[in-house]
C-alpha cells in the first residue's frame, strides 16, 4: 500500500485552503501512485472555536455530505485514490459540532467515517463527542481511524487492532513544544498494538486573545509513518510537504501466533467498571472556569493541569 501524508499549512483565506488541499491531491498523484493521500486534523483551516479563530465560524465548518465533501469525492473518483480527509468541523443537525474524518474510496463514496471521541479543550463544550471507534473495509485490507488525541487512549487502537486492522490513519496536529514526544509515542504506539500508523500534521500559528492576554498555539508538522520496527517515513517541521511511504501489514510475531494470542480478556473486567474521573464532566468545569475567568480576569482553562501533546 502506497500512502501520500500531506503536511498543510493553513491559508489566512479558508477558500485558499481549499483550493491548496486540492492541488495537494493533484501533486500527489502526479508525482506517484498512492492507494491512500491522509491529510490532517483541520485541513480546511483552524475550527472557529480555537483562540481568536471566531471569524472562521462557518467557513472552516461544514455539513457532511456537502459541497465542500462533494469536492474531494469527484478528485477521488477522478484520480482513483482513496482520500482520507483529514477532520472537519462538521455541523449538526442539533446545532452542536463533530470533530469528523471520512475515508473516500476510488469511486469517490464514503465508505467509513470517525467522529473524535476523545475530544479536548474547547472542543468539550462544542463538539459531541463519538461513542464508536472508525474501522473500514479497504480494497487492501481492513484499516482504521483515530482522530489527533483519540489514538492517546491506549483502549482506542487496541480495539482497532482486535478488529484486525493493519494499519491506523491519524489526522493530527502536532504542538511544537511535543515534537519529540509525539514522535515517541507513536512509535510506542504501532510497537504495543503490532500496527502501522500514518500520522499527518498540520504547520501553522493559530493566536488570539484570551482573559487579556495573547495565546498562540504552534503547531510543527512531523507528519510520519511508523512500522512497529520504528519510523518509517517522517516530515520536517517548518513547511508544507507530502510524504511518500509503502506501507505493509506488519508481519506476525513470535512463532507465528500474533501478539493478541496471549491476551487474558477475562482479567480486564475493570475497564468496564468504576474508573478514576468516571463521574466528572469536564464541559461543565470548562463553562464554570470560563465563567469565574471572566468575572475575575484569571486565566481560563479546565480544571486539569494535563494535556494531550497532540490535541
Amino acid at each position: 500500500m502506497k500512502v501520500a501524508v500531506v503536511q498543510t499549512r493553513w491559508a489566512d483565506d479558508p477558500a485558499d485552503g481549499l483550493k491548496n488541499a486540492h492541488r495537494a491531491i493533484e501533486e500527489a498523484t502526479g508525482s506517484g501512485d498512492p492507494d491512500v493521500i491522509c491529510f490532517p486534523e483541520f485541513f480546511l483551516g483552524p475550527p472557529w472555536y480555537m483562540p481568536g479563530q471566531s471569524h472562521l465560524r462557518g467557513l472552516t465548518d461544514t455539513r457532511i455530505p456537502g459541497p465542500v465533501v462533494d469536492t474531494f469525492r469527484e478528485l477521488a473518483r477522478d484520480t482513483r485514490t482513496n482520500i482520507v480527509l483529514g477532520s472537519i468541523v462538521e455541523e449538526l443537525d442539533d446545532g452542536k459540532y463533530s470533530n469528523t474524518s471520512l475515508f473516500l474510496d476510488r469511486n469517490g463514496e464514503i465508505t467509513g467515517r470517525a467522529a473524535k471521541a476523545h475530544v479536548f479543550g474547547n472542543e468539550m463544550v462544542v463538539c459531541r463527542p463519538a461513542d464508536s471507534l472508525g474501522v473500514i473495509e479497504t480494497d487492501f485490507g481492513r484499516v482504521g481511524l483515530a482522530v489527533c488525541s483519540d489514538f492517546w487512549v491506549p483502549e482506542a487502537i487496541r480495539v482497532m487492532a482486535l478488529a484486525g486492522v493493519h494499519t491506523v490513519f491519524v489526522p493530527g496536529g502536532t504542538l511544537r513544544q511535543n515534537q519529540a514526544l509525539m514522535v515517541n509515542a507513536l512509535r510506542t504506539t504501532a510497537y504495543l498494538n503490532g500496527v502501522n500508523v500514518v500520522y499527518a500534521s498540520s504547520v501553522g500559528l493559530v493566536e488570539g486573545h484570551r482573559d487579556g492576554r495573547v495565546v498562540q498555539i504552534h503547531f510543527a508538522g512531523t507528519s510520519l509513518v511508523v512500522s512497529p520496527e520504528g519510523v518509517t517515513a517522517q516530515a520536517g517541521s517548518a513547511r508544507p510537504q507530502i510524504l511518500h511511504a509503502d506501507v505493509e501489514p506488519p508481519e506476525p510475531r513470535g512463532d507465528g501466533e500474533h501478539w493478541i494470542a496471549m491476551r487474558r480478556p477475562d482479567a480486564y473486567a475493570p475497564l468496564l467498571g468504576t474508573y478514576v474521573g468516571m463521574h466528572r464532566d469536564l464541559a461543565a468545569e470548562l463553562r464554570t472556569n470560563l465563567a469565574a475567568s471572566e468575572a475575575d480576569g484569571r486565566p481560563a482553562g479546565p480544571s486539569t493541569t494535563t494535556a494531550p501533546a497532540g490535541a
